[in-house]
This record gives C-alpha cells, structure tokens and sequence, in this order.
C-alpha cells in the first residue's frame, strides 16, 4: 500500500492551540524500548503518542 502524503491542517481561527501527535510503530521486539521511552518522558509532554505494534498471532504478549 502506497503511503499517503501528510495533511497538514492548520489551527482554528478562533484561537484554538495546537496539539502534536507523535506516531511510533515497532515490532514486538520493540515493547522493551517503548517501555523505556515512555519511562523517561517528563509528566507534561503536550503531545499525544500513537503506539502501533506488531504481534505475531502466536507470540504471548508482553503488554499485560
């Protein structure tokens, strides 16, 4: 599937504020390192994060 281009939408006229979202994608390998990541955010990043995974159907989960 082709990626598709960004869509920038700007803020709202009447004053709205910005609000950054971070996507991150990792295998399952991975949930140790975004374990780690999100460990070391400070409390008030002012962005929302997106976590996609890939799990294989047969792997037992590390998420619990």
């Amino acid at each position: 599937m082709p990626a598709r281009p960004f869509a920038f939408q700007p803020a709202p006229e009447d004053g709205g504020q910005e609000f950054p979202v971070v996507g991150i994608g990792a295998s399952a390998g991975g949930v140790g390192a975004l374990r780690r990541f999100f460990r070391n955010l400070p409390d008030e990043v002012g962005m929302a994060f997106v976590v996609v995974l890939h799990l294989s159907p047969d792997h037992e989960s590390n998420l619990t």
